[in-house]
């Protein structure tokens, strides 16, 4: 994949914190592009990205797995151009890397830009416990041994 993968990166591996949080803030010369690797984002989790730009950009957001699929460009996630300020949120399809690609391919001028984002985990309802858990009583029987 071109481009230089960002120091910044989302880290949601096993540990407890339902969020979290990055802001990054690059030049990105004119032909080029750069992305954003977003770590382990778990099924469900929701995806805020808030994007300035000194000019037109394209922006994208791609899971690695359809990186890594020979035929074509990739299916993104999210796709969109931005001509100042973009403002998207996703929800994630499946657990994977992700990255957040800032194309500035077909510009003719060095841009500035500046990424924030933000990751939440979905909630997780609670399993019954069986001392809060009954049966509705249209729904119970009982069968005679």
């Amino acid at each position: 994949m071109p481009g230089a993968v960002l120091a910044a990166l989302l880290f949601f591996a096993a540990a407890p914190a339902a969020a979290a949080e990055a802001a990054v803030a690059t030049e990105l010369p004119a032909g080029q592009s750069k992305s954003i690797r977003l770590k382990q984002l778990p099924l469900g989790a929701e995806v805020m990205v808030r994007i300035a730009s000194s000019g037109k950009l394209l922006v994208a957001l791609v899971g690695a797995r359809q990186l890594k699929r020979a035929e074509g460009s990739p299916k993104a996630v999210f796709r969109g151009a931005v001509e100042r300020k973009l403002t998207f949120r996703i929800v994630i399809p499946e657990t994977d890397d992700y990255y957040l690609v800032l194309n500035n391919r077909r510009g003719s001028e060095t841009l500035n830009v500046e990424a924030e984002i933000r990751a939440v985990r979905a909630r997780q309802k609670p399993a019954p416990t069986p001392e809060r858990y009954s049966p509705r009583p249209e729904k119970a029987s009982w069968s005679p041994k």
